[in-house]
């Protein structure tokens, strides 16, 4: 009995001694033999056998296995597959692959059912169950860093012998360090379906303080690769892994791979199919047979003529053994319109950005009122941490590259004052730009329209370091054509920063569109294509007027405004109306107006990116309402007219797969007693024969030519980019827009001096736009035609065309 227990002792530390001593381990970096960039999830097969792994999202990889290890095979999607010997385990091997050329089949025959197609139609049939945002809550940290350096590839590619001086240069710069360097720790909270907070606890960038940067880096990708749509900036693109992709995208099985687990990966190629024209993309995914998920993932915009080229990376890990979460991402862009010069040769500028997310907790307890309409928000001792905690996050140190970046930089930075820059993006999004203790107002400084021609002029506010808590301000300006200054002044108070309570004291002299319609809390971008029918406008009243209002926030995603005003309004030109005392008809030409007006705009979960100083808007998805009511007082602060006037627009956008983005805005107004032609509604005409195309407004409509009391207006606008048309060289974006307008007025016969027409039976006009045919990097121009039908068409065919041109602005806005 001793001799079998001994025996038994000895066969198990045999078997213990064996399982130590053949605990065999390699690891190294897999990079590119010319950029020497690392190459992300390259597939590796350990001694030729059926194990093997990946690098991981920097190029590294570190692989286990119970015998020697004495080859590896590595292979990569558009790379030449390779055998490496390893000669000392012990030591960090840097495996080069070459680059080939990639001559993909345009048709590709199978005997049966594409391969890839059925382990793609498992991943949409398990999307729901793997993807993380499906949780019910779920927490992370996530350290980001991203560098901006200069695409020298062509230089790389070169024999060094034949550099030129200048190249020589270029290299040499970009050998010692980055053109820019920024770094983020956040701290992410996300409960079902869409509550999300993201705390933006650190930041350090090269040359700043002001940590506004971090907008850029909250449009860049999401953390989820399993949404119908993958939206990259302003970009939609459709996902591979989405519903009926097999028809439009051509999936090829590159190659197998097993884990040590026993899991099958399958590497997957994609792109859209031939004769097929969407928003798609192209890449690799790799997919994990244990529940049938994504593992890794490479994507970027299969249209190789975009501006900017954005090529996104992300890793996922099995947590907890339950739920595949992502825990490294990786985002690359080249900017087309952006770039550096030695002189002789332009080099586009290239961000590269790694995003790591650790201390990752799924289904933490999270309840609704720790979330509110702030997404992102930036801690205000974010740009003061010290080292000791930025170790405590950082992935890797800093390399040689990263620090002499910092150094050199931040010394440029505090000679040039980037902080002030960093601050204008800021204050631009505003509408303001920040000069000492006072911010100037752009709108303020120069501008044209028909009726007051040239205007020039400046506005000041104070801004906050005079104070967080009130602000100054004012403008002076004056018009060329209509030979008349314009002036006002303000002062508000912010009496709680949260809830966005503020208390504000108006008085303007100045020229206001006749029969014009504004909101509350309408703030175009200044760049918006609805803006360009301010130039086209010729009818406006001098007018002269005090306000006080109080504004705040409510139910969270509503902003209230409650406004007493009293104006001095003069008649456009000759125009006259009639006011009836005593049987006789009395023709004024100067009017008086007291108004109470209370206004909304209803953003429904709205989303805002909070800095230091400002709250910028990051969006919705859901339509975007403006109310607003006016009570016009008689014999009270001179006012001479009593009314109600209740005005109503809403707007929204969708986005269709395989269609294109459609946009639509409702408008109307009611007014229910008799008023001036100043304070009516005028049809929001933008008609030349030739002008530029205004968004929003009836392109065929001469401006005043319809006049009403009462009016509705729908403007729908469908963009199919470049859906319809596929071409290498040629890539216009088509829309086709349709608006209709109704509208009628009850006091014709008290307007003298003017023309006046209705449109009760409805105005009707459509128009097709060719946007995109000259592309001007930063912005595009293209051309388009409107067509006036129905009642109120002319007899003559060609009086009811408008021709059109078109500005479109580049947009990072998501």
């Amino acid at each position: 009995m001793a001799l079998l227990r001994n025996c038994f002792l000895l066969f198990f530390l045999n078997i213990c001694l064996f399982s130590v001593s053949q605990n065999y381990q390699v690891k190294g970096n897999v990079i590119d033999s010319k950029t020497k960039e690392p190459l992300a999830f390259v597939n590796i097969i350990i001694n030729d056998g059926n194990y093997g792994g990946t690098t991981d999202i920097d190029g590294k990889f570190q692989l286990n296995y119970p015998q020697p290890i004495k080859s590896l095979k590595l292979s990569y999607v558009g790379y030449e597959s390779k055998i490496y010997f390893i000669t000392n385990d012990q030591v960090n091997n840097i495996i080069e692959l070459e680059r080939k050329d990639i001559l993909l089949p345009e048709i590709v025959v199978f005997p049966g059912e594409n391969p890839a197609h059925r382990i793609i139609k498992n991943v949409i049939k398990n999307r729901n169950i793997n993807d993380p945002e499906k949780l019910h809550s779920f927490s992370y940290t996530s350290y980001d860093k991203m560098i901006f350096t200069a695409d020298i590839d062509s230089i790389l590619k070169k024999d060094t012998s034949l550099l030129d001086t200048s190249e020589i240069k270029i290299k040499e710069f970009f050998d010692r360090q980055h053109i820019f360097l920024m770094e983020t720790v956040t701290e992410r909270k996300f409960l079902y379906p869409d509550k999300n907070h993201e705390k933006v606890i650190a930041t350090r960038i090269s040359g700043l303080k002001d940590p506004i940067i971090v907008f850029m880096i909250s449009q860049m990708q999401s953390t989820s690769f399993y949404n119908e749509i993958i939206r990259i900036f302003s970009n939609n693109y459709i996902n591979p892994i989405s519903k009926g992709s097999t028809n439009k995208y051509l999936f090829l099985l590159e190659d197998t791979t097993f884990t040590e687990n026993n899991d099958t990966v399958f590497i997957i190629s994609y792109r859209p199919r031939k004769n097929t024209n969407f928003d798609g993309m192209k890449g690799v995914l790799s997919i994990n047979s244990n529940g049938w998920a994504i593992q890794n993932v490479i994507a970027e915009p299969a249209n190789e003529k975009i501006r900017t080229k954005i090529k996104i990376q992300q890793m996922y890990e099995m947590i907890d053994g339950k739920q595949w979460f992502p825990v490294q991402l990786n985002t690359d862009i080249i900017f087309g319109s952006i770039g550096v010069s030695d002189g002789n040769k332009a080099y586009k500028l290239m961000g590269i950005g790694k995003s790591y997310l650790k201390d990752i907790v799924l289904n933490p307890e999270l309840v609704r009122k720790e979330f509110n309409n702030i997404e992102v928000e930036v801690e205000p001792d974010a740009h003061k941490k010290p080292k000791k905690f930025w170790n405590t996050y950082r992935k890797d140190s800093l390399t040689d590259k990263d620090i002499k970046t910092y150094h050199f930089i931040d010394s440029i930075g505090k000679a040039e004052n980037f902080d002030k820059l960093a601050k204008s993006f800021e204050t631009l999004m505003t509408g303001r730009f920040p000069w000492g203790y006072f911010d100037i107002d752009i709108n303020k400084f120069v501008k044209y329209n028909s009726y007051e021609g040239f205007y020039l002029g400046l506005g000041l506010h104070t801004n906050d370091r005079i104070s967080k808590f009130f602000k100054v301000g004012g403008y002076w300006g004056y018009g060329f054509k209509d030979k008349t200054a314009k002036y006002g002044g303000d002062i508000s108070f912010l009496l709680h920063r949260n809830s966005e309570l503020e208390v504000k004291f108006d008085y303007f002299n100045d020229a206001v569109e006749s029969a014009g319609v504004s909101f509350y809390d309408d703030n175009k971008e200044l760049i918006s294509t609805d803006n360009f029918r301010k130039l086209l406008i010729k009818r406006m009243n001098n007018t002269e007027s005090y306000s006080a209002s109080v504004s705040f926030r409510i139910l969270r995603y509503m902003k209230l405004n409650v406004s007493l005003s009293r104006s001095f309004k003069q008649a456009y030109g000759n125009y006259k109306y009639g006011l009836k005392e005593d049987n006789v008809t009395v023709l004024v030409n100067e009017f008086n107006f007291t108004e109470l007006t209370v206004g909304l705009r209803y953003a429904y979960k709205e989303k805002f990116l909070k800095t230091r100083r400002v709250n910028i808007s990051l969006g919705t998805n859901y339509p975007i309402l403006w109310f607003q009511y006016t009570k016009g007082f008689n014999n009270l602060f001179n006012g001479e007219f009593a009314y109600n006037r209740f005005d109503l627009k809403l707007e929204k956008s969708f986005y269709f797969k395989y269609l294109g983005k459609s946009s639509f805005r409702v408008m109307a107004g009611y007014i229910d007693s008799y008023l001036p032609y100043c304070n009516l509604y005028n049809g929001n005409g933008s008609y030349r024969k030739f002008t530029i195309f205004a968004s929003n407004s009836f392109a065929t409509m001469q401006m005043n030519e319809f006049l009403s009391n009462k009016y509705v207006a729908f403007y729908f606008t469908h963009n199919f980019g470049k859906l319809l048309v596929h071409s290498k060289i040629f890539h216009p974006e088509i829309a086709v827009a349709t608006n209709i307008g109704f509208g009628s007025l009850d006091n014709k016969d008290m307007h003298f001096n003017t023309g006046i027409k209705t449109m009760e039976s409805g105005y009707y006009e459509s128009g097709l736009l060719l946007n995109n045919l000259i592309n001007m990097k930063l912005y595009s121009i293209g051309a388009g035609v409107f067509y006036r039908y129905g009642p109120y068409s002319f007899d003559k065919v060609s009086d009811n065309f408008a021709w059109k041109f078109t500005i479109t602005f580049l947009s990072l806005k998501r």
